[in-house]
């Protein structure tokens, strides 16, 4: 006769309320709780998915921090391993476990968690304290919970608050009759590889809450900031893994671990172009996603160009840029700060980005990349970005907006919001660059700027150009 090892309480971040409509589990955390209530071993991991991720200002999870963690095929078995013979318990059971049981069934299993068999601290609370809610349960018993809607922090907070409950009311039936349920549960046989489970950044430099180890025999590891396996990328093939930081790694890091150091012959200065066209369109929002830097990392290495190369490539294009800046007098404060973040994103020497940023410009020789069209004219390394009239938008995402104003805002400027990305649309514009939504994975394959919605309120600010008639090629060009 198996035996029941106590409680396994579980705590899920996802993009939204309800799995049936193709939400997502973004974020798990578990916490094991003995049967007398001690809480004993946790773990926790984001979870990669690939579309928008909703309320971002609730969870606090980027798309670029999703990147590299493990899908929940990779953590099917080990997460399996540590609910199995334990007690679910949630803080409102009936949506973790629903999120839990729909995530399970995408990869064809059926587990034996169901409103049956679990635990609800929720409707506990309400009949112990009175209250419901998490935060009002943990300040009524003295509960901290500072990293509230991470969750392992709402994990960690639901067990302790579980522990209260069971010397609350020790004699409740339920704690024996859940216990002995979890002791015959029937797990399936789960297949998929396991991969290393990979926690908030934050959460590994800075969380300071106790770890007592973790009880499957092949244990996901609770801190990893350097992920071993190839990750996904949007169009589903596999991308190298950034070693060198993951979310801040800059993109002459990235370049270093795909290009060679120094120029070992002359490049071809239509691959630079090339390279500097895609740098260019990259560089609308004044600021590199993590996807294009991998994109522009991955083009370089491709075209063979060196690392000395890009870096003087970056410095030409920034020099250039801040040429245009000065062009009608000294930049005002917006555009002196567009080109400190251009010359953050690139590395630029602290030396040439003061020069462009002075108060007063000192004229002196720059050496320029000689490219030229076919029939010899010079080719412009930077084309300035505008929205113009008739612009075709898309927005994905949630945004501090509602969609239906931002529309209309759009409108009546003059522009075209689609709900599709094609060739045709200009800009998409995303509650988050990195999103892994469907409209941003296709805007990516045509090399559509993909912008934030800061971004769109600064250009509508500067205004809407009457004509697209002299627009530079769109990106889909390059």
């Amino acid at each position: 006769m198996s035996l029941c090892d106590g409680f396994a309480v579980l705590d899920f971040e996802t993009t939204g309320l309800s799995p049936a409509k193709g939400d997502r589990a973004i974020e798990v955390g578990v916490v094991h709780v003995a049967p007398d209530g001690t809480l004993e071993d946790e773990v926790e991991t984001l979870i990669h998915v690939q579309r928008d991720l909703g309320p971002q200002s609730l969870h606090h999870i980027s798309a670029a921090e999703l990147m590299q963690a493990p899908d929940f095929a990779g953590i099917a078995r080990s997460l399996g391993a540590f609910l199995e013979h334990r007690v679910f318990v949630a803080h409102n059971a009936q949506f973790d476990s629903g999120f839990l049981n729909r995530e399970y069934e995408r990869l064809g299993y059926r587990i034996p968690v169901d409103d049956s068999d679990t635990i609800c601290t929720l409707k506990l609370a309400r009949r112990i304290l009175g209250v419901g809610g998490l935060s009002k349960c943990c300040a009524r018993c003295g509960i901290e919970n500072a990293d509230a809607h991470s969750a392992l922090s709402d994990a960690r907070a639901t067990a302790e608050l579980l522990g209260i409950f069971m010397k609350e009311d020790p004699r409740w039936t339920g704690w024996q009759a859940m216990m002995a349920g979890a002791a015959e549960q029937d797990w399936p046989r789960i297949t998929e590889g396991d991969q290393e489970w990979m926690p908030r950044r934050s959460h590994t430099r800075h969380d300071a809450a106790p770890y007592y180890g973790v009880v499957p025999s092949e244990p996901p590891a609770r801190v990893s900031t350097a992920p071993t396996d190839a990750s996904r990328s949007a169009d589903d093939t596999l991308i190298a893994p950034v070693e060198a930081g993951g979310v801040d790694t800059t993109l002459m890091e990235i370049i270093a671990s795909r290009c060679s150091t120094h120029t070992r012959f002359a490049a071809d200065p239509g691959s630079v172009m090339r390279y500097l066209r895609l740098l260019d369109d990259s560089l609308v929002s004044a600021s590199l996603s993590l996807h294009e830097r991998i994109a522009l990392a991955d083009l370089a290495s491709q075209l063979q160009l060196s690392q000395e190369e890009c870096a003087n490539a970056h410095e030409q294009y920034f020099r250039e840029v801040a040429q245009a800046a000065w062009e009608d007098g000294a930049p005002n404060a917006h555009e002196r700060q567009r080109l400190l973040d251009i010359g953050h994103e690139l590395t630029i020497p602290g030396t040439v980005i003061d020069h462009a940023t002075a108060d007063t410009l000192v004229d002196a020789p720059i050496d320029r990349i000689s490219i030229s069209d076919d029939i010899g004219r010079p080719v412009p390394l930077h084309r300035p970005f505008e929205l113009c009239e008739g612009d075709h938008l898309v927005l994905t995402g949630a945004m501090s907006r509602q969609r239906g104003e931002w529309e209309g805002i759009l409108r009546s400027l003059g522009l075209v919001p689609r709900n599709a990305v094609s060739r045709k649309t200009q800009l998409v514009i995303a509650a988050d660059p990195d999103s892994e939504s469907t409209k941003a994975r296709k805007a990516r394959s045509y090399h559509i700027p993909i912008v934030d919605e800061a971004w769109l309120e600064d250009a509508i600010s500067d205004g809407i150009a009457v004509t697209a008639n002299d627009r530079y090629p769109s990106a889909t060009s390059w």
